[in-house]
């Protein structure tokens, strides 16, 4: 089922990049100018943590600062962007490495230009993180390793939290080849409701969670498998096109990182403004760290080793080399 989505996705994407194509010079041509046009940029970020320090970036002048004019939009999810990006609707995205390198692996034409969200568990996260499991609170469920077996909901298979869920259960000693994944658009329902035994949440919604004080954590996921786990992408068309515009924005994203890094006050507000939720609530949440350097070849040969580990590619990964644009 999931193979046919990434299918899917990558179909959908041909159609719009054909189109694209069949498109007057003139409509390529503002795309490729936007060096000479005073640093215009379209960005596509979902609505999350991940994305909350280009929301700083724009209100803190940071982009000002390095001569972009970015209008940022937002979309559900990272699936919705890649027919975005491809398309031309948009000029650089936020997305998980899972679906961009899917992509990328499937023909399309991505690179990555900047890191977004480090990968892994941050110390002082050991034992609640960014992105947990979690399991009813009279669940025999102890470890990670104890999930061996068991069912767990994901809002889909194939994505981001699944690879990482299964990467962190082998880690700890279990065996992801034996568990069953249920797809369901609330896991959280589902696990409430019997109908699985774990599921997995990013933050806020797990600091929410704790509140209620109706389910348990059993631990933290290793997001992107130690490697990046958001990263910024653009087309090569695009980044070819426009090397300056994107070595000034590289720059820009990983200054306002360093300050999300540095002031969670900053982070706080940004994000209660993104995500419409309340501040004293995203205060008690395990925030990200954000990458404060500029990607290398190891860091996406890291993720893709990572992805293979899984079989998320139908066909041939893509190469480190390939996908990491040097403006």
């Amino acid at each position: 089922m999931a193979s046919l989505r990434l299918s899917a996705l990558a179909a959908a994407a041909a159609v719009v990049l054909a189109t694209t194509s069949a498109c007057s010079s003139g409509d390529s041509d503002s795309s490729a100018g936007s060096d000479a046009s005073g640093g215009k940029v379209n960005l596509a970020v979902f609505a999350s943590l991940n994305g909350a320090p280009a929301y700083a970036a724009e209100s803190e002048g940071v982009f000002g600062d390095h001569d972009l004019d970015v209008k940022i939009t937002t979309a559900k999810t990272s699936s919705e962007m890649v027919p975005q990006l491809i398309g031309g609707k948009v000029d650089i995205a936020l997305l998980d490495t899972a679906t961009s390198m899917v992509a990328a692996s499937q023909g399309l034409d991505l690179v990555y230009i900047a890191g977004a969200t480090d990968g892994g568990i941050p110390e002082g996260q050991e034992d609640y993180s960014f992105a947990n499991v979690w399991v009813r609170k009279d669940s025999p469920i102890k470890t990670l390793a104890d999930l061996t077996g068991k069912t767990i909901a994901v809002p889909q298979i194939k994505s981001q939290p699944w690879v990482d869920l299964k990467g962190s259960v082998d880690d700890a000693g279990g065996d992801s080849s034996k568990i069953k994944f249920t797809e369901s658009p609330d896991p959280l329902t589902a696990l409430k409701s019997k109908q699985a035994d774990a599921t997995t949440t990013s933050e806020p919604v797990g600091t929410i969670e704790r509140a209620k004080d109706e389910l348990r954590v059993v631990g933290p996921t290793n997001s992107g498998g130690g490697g990046p786990a958001y990263v910024y992408v653009a087309t090569g068309k695009f980044a070819k096109a426009n090397p300056e515009l994107i070595a000034s924005f590289g720059d820009a994203v990983r200054e306002a990182n360093v300050k999300v890094n540095g002031d969670s006050d900053l982070l706080v507000k940004t994000a209660a403004k993104v995500l419409n939720a309340p501040a004293d609530v995203l205060a008690k949440a395990a925030l990200p760290v954000y990458a404060e350097k500029p990607l290398t070849v190891e860091d996406i040969a890291t993720s893709i080793a990572y992805l293979k580990r899984y079989d998320m590619f139908e066909q041939a990964a893509p190469s480190p080399q390939k996908i990491l644009f040097k403006p």
